[in-house]
């Protein structure tokens, strides 16, 4: 059983290690726009599509999270992050 778990656990770190993410030094330096932002991350993020026409991001989706907090909101239609 503790060999299973391990073998598990070690394809789970190799599957974490190919996937792809935004680094922190790749993130623009000014504030963007919603369109901005939405184009930055399908740009940064396309080899984790399922499908050619997925949206890794879309304009709902900010608007919530800036709703419930998950996104500090908009200043003057621009998103600092």
């Amino acid at each position: 059983m503790s060999n299973d778990i391990h073998e598990f656990l070690k394809e789970v770190l190799d599957k974490l290690q190919t996937m792809d993410y935004v680094k922190p030094e790749s993130l623009p330096n000014i504030d963007l726009y919603m369109d901005q932002v939405t184009t930055f991350m399908d740009t940064q993020l396309a080899s984790t599509k399922r499908h050619e026409e997925d949206k890794i991001l879309t304009k709902t989706m900010i608007n919530n999270y800036a709703k419930n907090n998950l996104l500090p909101p908009p200043d003057k239609k621009k998103y600092c992050y």
